[in-house]
């Protein structure tokens, strides 16, 4: 959790379905921390396969594959002290 910053926001649609919220915003350290613990719960066999990593000024995607299959890319925009501020998550089929 130390790369990320104190006031962190991610949105994803697997959050909007593991916590109930419409516009699946999770905001803040602890929030997301509690989020991934939600998600470890209810997905025991997580797990990712890194396909790529692409890179631009202040941000990087993350390409990757889970347990399931699922293809996913994460947008990460990055603050001026270099942790993740900002996530967006996009899936695939």
């Amino acid at each position: 959790m130390t790369h990320y910053e104190d006031a962190i926001e991610l949105t994803s649609p697997v959050a909007a379905a593991l916590l109930g919220t419409p516009g699946g915003r999770v905001v803040g350290k602890v929030t997301l921390r509690a989020y991934f613990q939600r998600g470890l719960e209810t997905y025991p066999e997580l797990h990712f396969h890194l396909e790529d990593v692409l890179s631009s000024v202040n941000s990087v995607m993350l390409y990757y594959t889970n347990q399931k299959g699922t293809r996913t890319g994460e947008f990460m925009e990055l603050s001026a002290t270099g942790k993740v501020a900002r996530v967006v998550a996009h899936y695939g089929a």
